[in-house]
């Protein structure tokens, strides 16, 4: 078993009225990993973005949307990077 922290970059794309924004997001997650298993009890994860910038940029979207947009691109981007290591994302904790 080991303990894995890493550090994954991604952006969040909106096209608004006139313009497309494109606001990065850095992601840290750490988690404990056996084999090829992520046990889920044992991710957590950290995300830095400009969140001042894209809530004066976007405006017409209620605050709630934008946070689940940040959320849905984070998630994603942490299962891709599983998957592309072959790694199984396992529920629970390891026990």
């Amino acid at each position: 078993m080991v303990w894995m922290i890493e550090k994954l970059i991604t952006r969040l794309f909106l096209r608004e009225f006139q313009y497309d924004l494109h606001v990065p997001i850095q992601i840290e997650v750490e988690y404990q990993l056996e084999g090829d298993k992520v046990f889920s009890s044992s991710l957590s994860k950290k995300i830095r973005y400009n969140r001042p910038l894209l809530v004066k940029e976007a405006k017409s979207r209620p605050l709630t949307e934008l946070d689940h947009m940040v959320n849905q691109e984070v998630e994603g981007v942490i299962e891709d990077h599983f998957l592309s290591r072959g790694y199984v994302f396992e529920q629970g904790s390891k026990g």
